[in-house]
């Protein structure tokens, strides 16, 4: 995403919740109004994101990383690492943060006729100030592709001649970049002969970040960091702070602490969509469905709501304004939350034998044989 489609997304409305209404005003509604509810509503959920308690407390990680290098001598800074498991929302739960810091950033910044925040560079000149730039490499990125989806941000037309990664640097001071987002960096092209100086980039680059006047942050998101060769270079993991985004997937050697918090996060999502279930009734996702929830979305967090978010919508169109089983079994799930559905459900079913097999052999063990019964 370019500067210009970013600062947009940022400033852009946030969906309208739509009107709640009562059981009574929803048999009252003509069929058009009907349509247009539910259409508002579909819109809304669309939208809809979970914060739950450890999104909250990574984001404030962050957060307060970023307002600490703002504050620490010019030089290589502290460089946040946000990873897990593929698709656990990790860039989602950075969208989020990195419209709000952008939105706080451009706060008290000077605006061009057009509105547009900008940096002064002198009486007579002027830049787009770009306080969040958010990147998303390609496969295989080496130091070139890094370089050119930088620049591709800021749109610096790239011609082939002159050193990029200079360019690069200059473009992110001269639009006062103050947080750089790296997506999908688990792309990053490392294992191969060159790979050493793929991660001596990272370190450059985040140097470079760390020497503005700002005291920039380099933040990296990627799938499956941990463990991988880029937290293990020595000179990175010296400055890295990693968090992870987590799954809450139960299985029967799971907790009561982690059934409890899978609970708290369905009651976070049910108070959510409740108010436009009339005949929902509280407990209705975190009591009467948790284990639905988890056997169907195996505790990732996105599949989650996308779940709720279409039963919502079938409720909802069905007239019967609550969630149950029935309209969960009418949700297409991702593949991936498709095939480990299945392989549970499977493996349910061969628990469920086992342990019939066993009560059936327990009995034949406590019966007496019709021989030992009849003699004597």
């Amino acid at each position: 995403m370019d500067a210009q489609r970013w600062h947009d997304y940022c400033l852009s409305d946030p969906v309208p919740e739509p009107e709640v209404l009562t059981l009574r005003q929803w048999r009252h509604l003509t069929e058009v109004q009907r349509c247009h509810h539910i259409a508002a509503l579909e819109r809304w959920l669309d939208k809809l994101f979970l914060l739950t308690d450890d999104l909250a407390e990574i984001g404030q990680t962050v957060t307060d990383i970023v307002s600490r290098n703002t504050r620490t001598p010019p030089g290589a800074k502290k460089i946040v690492v946000i990873t897990g498991p593929n698709l656990c929302g990790k860039s989602t739960m950075m969208m989020h943060l990195a419209r709000e810091l952008h939105l706080a950033l451009i706060d008290t910044a000077d605006r061009d006729p057009r509105g547009r925040p900008i940096v002064r560079l002198g009486p007579d000149s002027e830049a787009d100030y770009c306080p969040i730039a958010m990147i998303t490499l390609p496969a295989r990125a080496q130091i070139a592709g890094v370089n050119r989806q930088v620049l591709g941000h800021y749109g610096v037309p790239i011609d082939g001649r002159g050193d990029l990664t200079i360019a690069t640097i200059e473009a992110a001071k001269r639009h006062q970049t103050h947080v750089l987002i790296v997506d999908d960096t688990h792309l990053l092209y490392t294992d191969w002969k060159g790979g050493r100086f793929v991660l001596d980039h990272i370190k450059v680059i985040n140097t470079a970040l760390g020497e503005q006047p700002w005291g920039a942050t380099l933040i990296l998101v990627g799938a499956n960091l941990a463990g991988s060769d880029l937290v293990r270079d020595p000179q990175i993991a010296g400055r890295l702070i990693l968090r992870e985004v987590p799954t809450y997937d139960l299985n029967e050697s799971s907790s009561l602490e982690e059934c409890a918090k899978w609970q708290r996060i369905a009651a976070q999502l049910e108070d959510l969509v409740l108010p436009y279930l009339p005949a929902g009734k509280p407990g209705m996702l975190y009591i009467q469905l948790a284990g639905e929830l988890s056997l169907r979305t195996q505790g990732y967090i996105g599949d989650l709501v996308e779940l709720i978010a279409k039963a919502t919508v079938a409720a909802s169109l069905d007239g019967s304004h609550r969630i149950t089983k029935k309209h969960l079994d009418g949700v297409e799930l991702s593949e991936r939350a498709k095939e480990a559905y299945q392989a549970k459900l499977a493996e349910q079913r061969r628990r469920g034998r086992r342990t019939q097999k066993g009560a059936n052999e327990d009995d034949g063990a406590a019966s007496p044989s019709p021989r030992a019964a009849s003699s004597g």
